[in-house]
């Protein structure tokens, strides 16, 4: 019986982006400038009509924004918090934090691999570009794992982010809101 481990899942790629929910996006945004130096933010609403939470169709509604330290992508995630949601049940169960590490991989490769390795489904769903993604339960003490496939105007979007932190002068912390 060999006790070498299973072959590295290569095909995931580095992961991305490390996200964080936070109660008050605005304060949020601004500490990771002025403390961290890392920015300009995007800040946009999101409001997907149906995503499935746990089982349950529901809406998906937050505020979020983008920035960029090097090739690192750092997400933060204001809930709406009259709808259930990933984000929401994570607030209740102990407030703001690291959320999720995302890989920038297919979704359906990555799913059929961490279910084999026991994680469950939490929530999945298509942004309103097509962009499909999906969240499962994490490991390694991240509470959450996040799949996209950003193609088209996602792609283009989270490019034009990483070019603005490139060349961002540390003046103005916010580049879009």
């Amino acid at each position: 019986m060999s006790t070498a481990p299973d072959a590295a899942p290569t095909w995931l790629g580095v992961i991305r982006q490390t996200a964080f929910v936070v109660d008050d996006i605005d304060r949020a945004a601004l500490d990771w400038a002025r403390l961290h130096g890392v920015g300009p933010w995007f800040l946009y609403e999101v409001d997907i009509p149906s995503v499935t939470f746990r089982g349950a169709q529901v809406p998906m509604r937050a505020r979020m924004g983008l920035a960029h330290t090097g090739s690192q992508q750092i997400e933060l995630i204001q809930p709406d918090l009259t709808i259930p949601s990933i984000y929401g049940e994570f607030l209740d169960n102990g407030g703001t934090g690291v959320h999720h590490l995302c890989y920038w991989a297919d979704v359906d490769r990555s799913r059929e691999h961490f279910r084999s390795h026991g994680a469950d489904v939490v929530q999945e769903g298509v942004t309103s570009a097509g962009n499909q993604f999906l969240y499962m339960s994490g490991s390694c003490g991240v509470p959450y794992l996040e799949f996209v496939d950003p193609v088209g105007g996602m792609k283009d979007f989270f490019d034009a982010v990483e070019r603005a932190a490139a060349s961002w002068d540390g003046k103005q912390h916010l580049a879009m809101r």
